[in-house]
């Protein structure tokens, strides 16, 4: 990924560089740069993430930590797998993101992909809800437990 930068008169943009050990060199700018309002359950000290994506992942994308070059996450959109995935953020969580309506928040679950990819499962339960305009995330925990933390991502291709 690569950021543009601002060669004016105005602020210039400064670019930043890290090897991740999942993608290799990411270039990226401040702007890019997404931060979580509370951390990832099980990484208290992360909180800054860029988010990448490319026509060949597609459609997953890497949410990548700009602390720890070793932290990268997968995320997809739960919706695609899971067309009737429609959950609904408390105002709470929405206030806490900087949006007034839900409509400006976007739902990925976290993919956790073992030795065999066919079994890959998605975090329905506790998705990470981000508000792009607003560079906010905040991983959130849903009150319906109709969906789980391990749902199989690939359950009708069998």
């Amino acid at each position: 990924m690569n950021a543009s930068t601002v060669n004016n008169c105005e602020e210039k943009m400064e670019t930043r560089k890290i090897v991740s050990g999942k993608l290799g060199e990411i270039e990226f700018s401040e702007a890019d740069v997404i931060t979580l309002s509370a951390p990832i359950l099980g990484f208290p000290d992360l909180n800054d993430f860029i988010l990448i994506s490319n026509d060949k992942s597609y459609p997953f994308l890497w949410f990548q930590s700009v602390q720890d070059a070793n932290i990268c996450f997968i995320l997809v959109e739960p919706d695609i797998f899971y067309p009737d995935y429609k959950p609904d953020l408390n105002k709470r969580e929405a206030k806490i993101l900087g949006a007034e309506e839900n409509s400006e928040i976007k739902l990925f679950g976290i993919v956790v992909v073992p030795d065999q990819p066919k079994n890959a499962t998605v975090n329905l339960r506790a998705p990470l809800a981000l508000n792009m305009g607003k560079k906010l995330a905040k991983q959130v925990i849903l009150d319906d437990d109709k969906w789980q933390i391990k749902e199989p991502l690939f359950k009708n291709q069998e």
